[in-house]
């Protein structure tokens, strides 16, 4: 199973970032990410064997309740793997302990965690053909409501996402 924990914008949210892509492809000519595909990754975990999947839900079990603290987006950019990404300009401290609590449960569940710092993006286009410089962008408020288990199936149209289990 591939799998990855996610927070899901809600559909305003998620149909607002979609139009931000949309608009971003014509300057990066990137392959926008569609609006139901969205979704902001705290831990990306890879192929995880099936039987260790109750392991994950203790995980997510264990984590901080999200309060419904808006983070608030409002940069957009480009890196050079062809993602175009949209973030904010200031720090999440709601985010920041979450992820650092999801990042200490799984090491210490024994799955590899991230060594590099974590980045809150949502990715908006990918296989972008010109890189696209930060800049600002109207600010859009993404409200943190639940952290999703999510499971992602590679197909040729894309990956194809499935939420597995969720908590507040």
């Amino acid at each position: 199973m591939r799998l990855f924990f996610a927070i899901i914008p809600d559909k305003s949210t998620s149909v607002s970032l979609h139009a931000n892509g949309n608009f971003m492809a014509k300057h990066s000519r990137g392959h926008v990410v569609a609006a139901e595909r969205l979704h902001l990754t705290l831990a990306f975990l890879g192929e995880v064997a099936p039987e260790r999947l109750d392991e994950l839900l203790t995980i997510g079990e264990s984590l901080p309740r999200l309060d419904g603290t808006v983070w608030m987006i409002d940069r957009a950019g480009g890196w050079p793997n062809g993602i175009v990404w949209a973030g904010s300009s200031q720090p999440c401290l709601v985010l920041s302990e979450l992820v650092a609590a999801l990042q200490q449960g799984l090491a210490q569940a024994g799955f590899p965690t991230e060594t590099r710092p974590y980045v809150p993006h949502v990715t908006l286009l990918r296989r972008a053909r010109r890189r696209l410089p930060p800049q600002d962008i109207p600010p859009l408020p993404f409200v943190l409501r639940r952290v999703s288990l999510m499971e992602s199936t590679l197909t040729p149209q894309g990956p194809q996402y499935r939420e597995l289990q969720h908590w507040p």
